[in-house]
């Protein structure tokens, strides 16, 4: 039963960082009900989590040829700075993460509910991208995805939007790029931790693939206000169970 619960979690997670973003927030919080403690969970479910990312990623292959230049960047900062992210959670006090998690799930809900307002700062037209902004945003957002990801796509989002970027669709493509690159490698990183579940890491990482491959075709023919309502009620509850639970 646990299997088919991470399996199933895995392909909701896979759909949902294709569509709406916010996928992590529902493998983290069913591995730690399945009884992993906050920091095993979150190891295991970045193992699970990044190959749907990964799928997601290729069904945007012809659109990520229009901006070469940005995926190239995010395929080289964002992992060089998620190791940074997985080493603080890996040689930091188990206890800091166990006391950051909730407010860092609860933030992550608020952030993929605000994401239509982040697609506001879309310019009409492209300018001239600005990589003074792009490039410490990166570094943060790759620190960020290798300690615990949740809402990194939001946050690149605003990161391209800011920039420059106009083509919508062109950012949804660099942020599964960017996030699922970056998350690659900070699972990586987990692999040899000794922490992962791996029987609960492959069924995530089966139902993530056929979830991201599923979100990328369908991403952009659907409407994803309802996903983002459910996430969020999700990282609400999640919040607070680990708050109360952390007390």
């Amino acid at each position: 039963m646990d299997l088919i619960l991470a399996l199933l979690a895995g392909m909701a997670s896979g759909f949902l960082n294709v569509v709406a973003g916010g996928g992590t927030l529902i493998v983290f919080p069913t591995l730690v009900a399945l009884g992993l403690s906050p920091l095993v969970a979150n190891v295991t479910a970045a193992v699970g989590v990044f190959p749907g990312s990964l799928a997601g990623s290729w069904t945007y292959r012809k659109i990520l040829s229009e901006q070469k230049k940005l995926a190239w960047l995010s395929v080289l900062l964002m992992p060089i700075f998620s190791i940074i992210g997985a080493a603080l959670l890996l040689f930091l006090p188990e206890k800091n993460f166990e006391t950051i998690v909730p407010f860092l799930i609860g933030s992550a809900g608020i952030l993929i509910a605000l994401q239509p307002l982040v697609y506001k700062l879309f310019p009409k037209n492209t300018k001239v991208l600005n990589l003074k902004l792009i490039i410490p945003g990166f570094i943060l957002a790759g620190i960020y995805v290798g300690y615990f990801g949740a809402g990194t796509g939001v946050i690149l989002l605003a990161i391209y939007g800011l920039a420059g970027l106009s083509n919508i669709q062109q950012a949804n493509g660099l942020k599964n790029l960017g996030s699922g690159t970056g998350n690659a490698v900070a699972a990586v990183i987990f692999i040899f931790s000794g922490l992962v579940v791996w029987q609960l890491a492959l069924s995530v990482a089966i139902g993530s693939i056929v979830g991201g491959a599923l979100g990328g075709r369908f991403a952009q023919k659907l409407d994803a206000s309802i996903f983002r309502i459910i996430i969020l009620v999700i990282a609400i509850v999640a919040s607070i169970y680990l708050f109360i639970n952390n007390s």
